[in-house]
């Protein structure tokens, strides 16, 4: 059944269809700018922040107190901490740059009604589950690495706990794209997936000639 006059609702009609996936794909494009926006300012201020923001006091009392108890009060990030930051944002940029490219691929489905336009942004989608949960774990790693006092104790440690959140709701949307992508891909496969695309199709009858070579 078809209703031609509600747009927003899933019914076979192609207008209506692809319109509610369009929509779709610019909510997913807005993520994906916010999501690399982020990831990429943490790559390229990361360490501009560590050496000219000014960083959180040390108390000294608690020092002496860790060092009479003979335990080890962390008031900086390891090494490995630093290194998986940077590291993991980097991974994550690639993968956004991927995702982009995909959205890129999933915009000629709305023209040409094909399902194969769908897949590379069906695949993103699933590698975006991994990535988002590695993009977390690394960030929530560097926070983890100091002691209790001292994990939101400068700027730069501010900024990464609002990426925390951001990747676990990229995380949570992923999972709501993925629903809506299987549904739009599985209706271009029962109603256009024996149909040849139009850029196809606008190419003139061959030849008796050409049908054998062919």
């Amino acid at each position: 059944m078809s209703c031609c006059h509600c747009r927003w609702s899933y019914h076979f009609t192609p207008g209506a269809y692809s319109f509610s996936h369009y929509d779709l794909s610019i909510v997913q494009f807005i993520l994906l700018l916010i999501c690399l926006s982020s990831s990429g300012i943490i790559l390229d201020r990361y360490r501009i922040w560590v050496a000219t923001e000014q960083q959180g006091a040390i108390n000294a009392t608690e020092v002496a107190q860790a060092a009479t108890q003979n335990r080890t009060l962390k008031t900086a990030p390891t090494r490995w901490a630093l290194a998986w930051v940077e590291l993991g944002m980097a991974w994550y940029t690639a993968y956004g740059s991927f995702w982009l490219f995909s959205l890129f691929i999933l915009a000629l489905s709305f023209k040409y009604y094909r399902p194969v336009f769908v897949v590379p942004n069906f695949t993103a989608l699933i590698v975006g589950i991994f990535m988002h949960l590695f993009a977390f774990g690394v960030c929530i790693g560097r926070i983890l690495s100091q002691s209790k006092n001292y994990q939101v104790n400068d700027y730069q440690e501010s900024i990464i706990v609002y990426c925390c959140g951001l990747f676990i709701f990229a995380l949570l949307m992923t999972f709501f794209f993925i629903i809506f992508v299987m549904k739009y891909h599985s209706y271009l496969r029962m109603r256009y997936g024996h149909q040849v695309p139009k850029f196809v199709q606008s190419r003139g009858p061959r030849t008796g000639y050409q049908d054998e070579m062919y």
